[in-house]
C-alpha cells in the first residue's frame, strides 16, 4: 500500500467529526479501487495513460498525413484555371497553367501533358514560364522549388537540372544552337545561363527580365519592370543596351521576336506591342478579346497569347490579326 497517500489523508481526520467521516469514507473508497485494479501507483497509472495516448495521437497523425497527402495527390483534374505561359511546336501549343498547377498540350483537343502538385514546395507546385526543349519535350520554370525542369514526354517526370540555384524563374529561352538555356531570375535580378542538359547557372548579366527572346543574329531581347523596358544583351561579353526607354508599357510581361522588330505583352494595357531596334514602338493589337494578355509565342503566321483573365490561349493571324480561341475543352 502506498505509504505517503495513507499519511496524507488520515492526517487531515483532525478537522471537524463531519469532515472526519467524509475523508474516511473517500478513502475507504479509494483504496478499495486501487486494491481491485491490482495496483496503489498512481504514477503507473499515469505513465500507462499518457503511453496510450501517445501511440494513439501518433497513429491519428500518421493516418491524417497519409489521408491529406493521397488527396492531394489523387484528386480529380481539374478545368483549366490561370493559363500563364506559351510555346508552340509545330501544331502543338503548350500552355502553363498556373493553379492547376500543370501543362496543357492542345493540338486537335487539350489534354494534359503533364500535372503538378497542391503540396506546396513540391515539384511543379507554381510553374510560371515554358519553352521547348530543343530535344523532346518541355522546358518549365517552376517558382515553388526554385528549379528548371526538364519533362520529356506526358506525363514523364520532371527532371530538374540547377539543383535548385536559382530563384524566382520568371523566363526561359534556349540558344538558337541548341546548347544552352537562359533565365531570367526575379529574385536575383539578372539573366543566368546553363547547359542545355543541366548544371550549375551563371550570370549573363544583371537584367531582370521577365521575356526573353534571340534574334537571327544571336543576340538575347528582354523585357523588364525596370526604368528601361526593353534591353538588348550581348551574351558572349555581357553586355547590355537600353533599347526601349520611357516605359510606354503600363505592366509588361511577355516578349517574342520576329524578324527585324518584337512583341510585348502588356497586361494593364490590355494589348500587345510591336518594337524595332531603334526603341519605336506601337500598339500592334489592343483590346478584345485580350483581357489581361501576359505569356507570349510565336510561329511563322501566327501569334499565341496566354491570358488567364480569359482562360484562354488566342492564336493571332500575323497578318490579318483575326484572333481565335486555342484552348478546346479538356480530354475527359
Amino acid at each position: 500500500m502506498n505509504k505517503s497517500f495513507l499519511i496524507v489523508t488520515f492526517s487531515h481526520l483532525r478537522c471537524s467529526p463531519r469532515l472526519r467521516q467524509d475523508l474516511l469514507c473517500f478513502a475507504a473508497f479509494a483504496i478499495c479501487g486501487l486494491l481491485s485494479a491490482g495496483s496503489l501507483s498512481p504514477a503507473a497509472a499515469q505513465d500507462a495513460t499518457a503511453q496510450d495516448t501517445a501511440q494513439a495521437t501518433g497513429q491519428q497523425t500518421a493516418e491524417t498525413q497519409a489521408a491529406e497527402t493521397q488527396a492531394a495527390e489523387t484528386q480529380p483534374i481539374p478545368a483549366l484555371a490561370y493559363p500563364l505561359a506559351v510555346t508552340v511546336s509545330g501544331d502543338d501549343v503548350y500552355t502553363v497553367d498556373l493553379d492547376l498547377p500543370g501543362v496543357w498540350k492542345t493540338s486537335d483537343s487539350t489534354a494534359l501533358f503533364a500535372q503538378g502538385t497542391k503540396l506546396l514546395r513540391k515539384p511543379m507546385n507554381r510553374p510560371r514560364c515554358v519553352v521547348m526543349h530543343p530535344a523532346r519535350g518541355i522546358l518549365v520554370g517552376d517558382t515553388a522549388t526554385r528549379e528548371i525542369y526538364w519533362i520529356e514526354s506526358e506525363g514523364a517526370e520532371p527532371k530538374p537540372l540547377t539543383n535548385g540555384y536559382l530563384g524566382v524563374v520568371m523566363a526561359l529561352v534556349v540558344s538558337p544552337d541548341g546548347k544552352t538555356i537562359y533565365a531570367g531570375d526575379a529574385e536575383k535580378r539578372a539573366t543566368f545561363k546553363l547547359p542545355v542538359e543541366g548544371g550549375k547557372p551563371e550570370l549573363v548579366a544583371r537584367v531582370n527580365a521577365r521575356g526573353l527572346a534571340f534574334d537571327s543574329d544571336g543576340k538575347l531581347w528582354a523585357v523588364t519592370p525596370d526604368a528601361a523596358a526593353v534591353k538588348r544583351i550581348d551574351v558572349a561579353s555581357g553586355k547590355v543596351e537600353d533599347i526601349v526607354t520611357g516605359r510606354p508599357f503600363q505592366y509588361p510581361n511577355g516578349l517574342c521576336w520576329a524578324g527585324d522588330h518584337g512583341y510585348v505583352t502588356d497586361g494593364y494595357g490590355k494589348c500587345i506591342w510591336k518594337f524595332t531596334p531603334d526603341g519605336k514602338t506601337e500598339k500592334w493589337h489592343e483590346g478584345e478579346p485580350l483581357v489581361g494578355p501576359v505569356g507570349i509565342a510565336i510561329t511563322d503566321k501566327s501569334i499565341f497569347v496566354a491570358d488567364p483573365k480569359q482562360k484562354e490561349v488566342y492564336e493571332f493571324d500575323r497578318e490579318s490579326k483575326t484572333p481565335k480561341a486555342r484552348l478546346a475543352p479538356a480530354a475527359k
